[in-house]
């Protein structure tokens, strides 16, 4: 055999060989569905969005901190959680009890309890379950801080989560030709961030806030205004204001108004003040001695204008409701006089007693008056 001949046949031969080992390969080369199905065929697998979370730095006095942790059942099969398992007693949880069918997706809700835990946390939760994986760890962190928020000091009373100042708002000096201020202070004791979802009030409050939330352990001033009703409700008046929150356990704050509307004369003139109303009153008390019970005994004041101007009677505010008072006229000309009957209910009462009745008017010397009834309940 020539040389060249040698060659050639050598190169048929390694030609063949390298077509056969490229056909093997060809033959057992793994489809690429198979490579994307889980390891456990029928079996569910549990894929959480994240395995990790920190709540970063929670108020001691705050409450318990909640997380959701979700997971999807990738596999092809059901899955099941069969316990889950915390490091600590601080920290517990709730999870999805059903069967997640495959596409389907569950929950594990992990709180941590910070109360007397202060400075840094890191906990695990193990989740077993019947699929692929079999166990999974979660970890919660964070770091829990003292409280800074001495209630003695501003804020003294609790409604739910947020503390206040106060739930009784006074307003002592609204002018008929102005407004009179104060403030409603929130502090947010929980964990979580509070929303102020609304504000309600009576049509002459305006409640003005700064912002719509409140943070963990911080505070809020709401500012009000009240202005005079038209026409003017002279005197003492109630009424309420309702902030509406996402506060779980008392959602809605309730406060309790007071005012008190005064007529103003500050703009009159010494000619306006000389032609004024003059009240002049017989008596500004009236001792109707000794009664036996279940009677009704009145007195009678006598009003009388001395001024230059009608005198009018803008309202008559009775400290109990035992007295029934009765004025004969609410505008007294110049010169001109009425009268103001008090009827005394003696119900339930005995022995010495004595009740007011407040006169407000336009003499801008005497807009309020007090008047006194005393009596002595005898059997």
């Amino acid at each position: 055999m020539t040389t060249k001949k040698y060659v050639a046949l050598v190169g048929i031969i390694i030609f063949s060989i390298i077509q056969v080992q490229a056909q093997k390969k060809k033959d057992t080369k793994v489809p690429k569905t198979a490579i994307e199905q889980p390891s456990k065929e029928g079996f569910g697998v549990i894929q959480f969005d994240y395995l990790k979370f920190n709540f970063g730095n929670i108020n001691e006095k705050g409450g318990r901190v909640y997380h959701d942790f979700h997971f999807v059942n990738l596999g092809s099969g059901p899955l099941t959680i069969k316990n889950v398992v915390t490091s600590c007693g601080c920290t517990n949880t709730t999870y999805t009890r059903t069967t997640i069918q495959p596409g389907d997706s569950g929950v594990v809700i992990a709180s941590y309890d910070p109360d007397g835990r202060q400075g840094e946390f890191d906990k695990t939760i193990l989740v077993e379950t019947d699929g692929n994986p079999s166990n999974q760890t979660l970890t919660i962190k964070g770091h829990v801080y003292a409280s800074k928020f001495n209630f003695t000091d501003t804020y003294k009373y609790q409604y739910g989560n947020v503390a206040v100042i106060t739930n009784a708002i006074t307003f002592n000096n609204v002018k008929t030709t102005g407004y009179d201020s104060s403030e409603i202070g929130l502090y947010n004791m929980s964990n979580k961030r509070i929303y102020v979802y609304k504000i309600e009030a009576p049509a002459n409050i305006e409640a003005i806030k700064p912002y719509d939330n409140m943070p963990p352990n911080t505070d809020m001033r709401i500012k009000l205004k009240y202005y005079p009703k038209n026409p003017p409700d002279y005197g003492m008046s109630k009424s309420e204001i309702r902030i509406y929150t996402n506060d779980d356990s008392l959602p809605v704050k309730k406060f309790y108004v007071t005012a008190n509307v005064k007529e103003d004369f500050s703009q009159l003139t010494k000619s306006d003040l000389k032609k004024a109303p003059k009240m002049v009153l017989s008596s500004t008390e009236i001792d109707l001695g000794n009664v036996p019970l279940f009677n009704s005994p009145s007195g009678t004041f006598t009003i009388t204008n001395k001024g230059k101007q009608d005198l009018i009677i803008r309202r008559i505010v009775r400290t109990c409701s035992c007295l029934n008072p009765e004025l004969s006229q609410t505008i007294i000309p110049k010169g001109k006089s009425a009268t103001l009957k008090v009827a005394f209910s003696l119900v339930n009462m005995a022995g010495p007693d004595s009740k007011t009745i407040k006169i407000i008017t336009n003499d801008p010397k005497q807009s309020e008056v007090t008047l006194t009834l005393k009596i002595n309940v005898t059997e």
